[in-house]
């Protein structure tokens, strides 16, 4: 099992790269994140999420947050 730990590091860490690659604050970008569910998405598939890389994880939420309604 995964600890807390490795779990909200990888999350903090996603949502910093999110912010970087949409030039957000990390503020707005975890709002945003949440907004959309891509949070809960991060957390429930934290074991397949964090073997892939980051960049593609930030296009990954990216496209779920859209397919939910949101704007970039």
């Amino acid at each position: 099992m995964f600890s807390v730990r490795d779990i909200s590091e990888y999350i903090v860490a996603l949502i910093a790269a999110f912010a970087s690659h949409y030039s957000m604050t990390d503020a707005e970008a975890y709002r945003y994140l949440n907004q959309y569910g891509a949070i809960k998405v991060m957390h429930d598939y934290y074991d397949v999420m964090h073997t892939q890389p980051l960049d593609d994880m930030v296009q990954s939420m990216a496209s779920y947050c859209q397919r939910k309604g949101g704007h970039l």
